[in-house]
């Protein structure tokens, strides 16, 4: 198994560069504070990291997600400044999270409360299964193991909805490029591991997850009825992330976008009617149908750890960000009790992304304004179209981004 990406034998100086880059990530951390750990994650971790070779250059299109176990909150600055730096240094989008040690021990990547054995998350399961400790003590198998069967069908959901929020940021996108591919295999890539994860067959590894989805196709006849080019487009992504090439893609970017938004929409159809047990003929009701069903103390499980309603308690949670942020929090985070505002926000995402027609755009507007401070709709269905994608980008990064394990 290659260390960083499946290129490292062929191309040593694929492994090479990204070798001295932890090294002086690694350095850099170290050089003020003393963690117990800190851990690579992510698809460098795995060996299947997204590196393009370009003559004696290379250009990264996969991130460098690094976790510093330490107790002390205050090393979370010192973390986001040592990121920055190495991000603008190596050329390479670095994150650096801090976990507690108790609750990495608890199978927990965030920082919130935890008493028990965290619930599995995707997150989680990876990084047990998938990362690599670059310094101090092997801390990531000290909690249970996580079987990827017990995974929750919501997790596949909120990855659907994360990545299409995500993809809006990079929308439209008419030319055939790195990123624009990039970031439509991201997109087509959630719609299989969704599906995986209702089929009880989700894998950490990207290659193994591309040979279980192409074994799983037989028994998608419904979702591959409604998006004919679901299979090819995931086995093209594993490949692209893999081994990228342009020459996997001879369509126009304009196809390809379309494309996968027919996949989504078969995806997300099939497993919302498998997790929350409706359909629906129209994204316009898509929003209050699936706030109706979710049944969020449930589902959450935040109802056990306060004694306030689980909405008005997760947006809370969400005011003390935003004031951390510098934010003004929305006055509904206090007085809407009914749904926990990044729900609303992620009932709104398949709209814009997926949605048309003018009735789409109005309920859109309509629920959206619930947690966000808009304008008036615009008259011009483009302008309008326009004008929400740029209300729900910022909004899913205030309210959903990192949100009970979001990502």
């Amino acid at each position: 198994m290659s260390k960083y990406t499946v290129l490292d034998d062929r191309d040593p100086i694929v492994y090479q560069t990204i070798e001295d880059h932890m090294q002086q990530i690694v350095a850099a951390v170290l050089s003020r504070i003393r963690p117990r750990a800190i851990i690579l994650r992510g698809s460098f971790s795995q060996g299947e990291g997204s590196v393009v070779v370009e003559g004696n250059r290379l250009h990264f299109l996969s991130d460098y997600e690094l976790v510093a176990i330490t107790p002390h909150y205050r090393h979370r600055h010192w973390l986001q400044t040592v990121a920055r730096q190495m991000t603008a240094q190596l050329g390479v989008k670095t994150s650096i999270s801090r976990i507690h040690p108790n609750n990495i021990m608890r199978n927990s990547l965030g920082n919130l409360p935890i008493r028990d054995i965290a619930r599995p998350t995707i997150a989680m399961y990876e990084v047990q299964n998938g990362g690599r400790t670059l310094y101090g003590e092997h801390l990531l198998n000290r909690g249970p193991a996580i079987d990827p069967r017990t995974l929750d069908i919501w997790a596949g959901i909120r990855l659907m909805l994360n990545r299409m929020a995500e993809s809006l940021d990079h929308l439209p996108q008419t030319s055939t490029d790195w990123e624009a591919l990039h970031w439509a295999n991201k997109t087509v890539l959630s719609c299989a591991e969704a599906l995986l994860i209702v089929h009880g067959q989700y894998h950490f590894s990207y290659a193994e997850r591309g040979r279980r989805f192409a074994d799983l196709v037989p028994d998608l006849d419904t979702v591959v009825a409604r998006a004919s080019h679901l299979p090819d487009l995931v086995r093209r992504a594993i490949a692209f992330k893999l081994r990228p090439s342009l020459n996997l893609y001879p369509e126009p970017m304009t196809v390809i976008w379309q494309q996968v938004k027919q996949a989504c929409d078969a995806t997300l159809s099939y497993v919302i009617e498998r997790y929350l047990g409706f359909s629906f003929s129209s994204y316009a009701e898509f929003p209050e149908r699936y706030l109706s069903q979710l049944k969020i103390q449930n589902k959450i499980g935040m109802s056990r750890l306060w004694p306030l309603p689980a909405p008005l308690s997760q947006n809370l949670f969400l005011i003390l960000k935003s004031l951390r942020a510098r934010r003004c929090p929305v006055l509904g985070l206090i007085t809407h009790a009914t749904y926990p505002a990044y729900q609303i926000v992620f009932s709104v995402v398949p709209l814009v992304f997926l949605g048309s027609g003018e009735e789409v755009l109005r309920e859109a507007h309509r629920w959206l304004g619930k947690v966000s401070r808009l304008e008036a709709p615009r008259v011009e269905h483009q302008a309008e179209w326009d004008y929400l994608r740029g209300c729900i980008v910022q909004a899913w990064k205030d309210f959903c981004y990192g949100m009970f394990g979001a990502i």
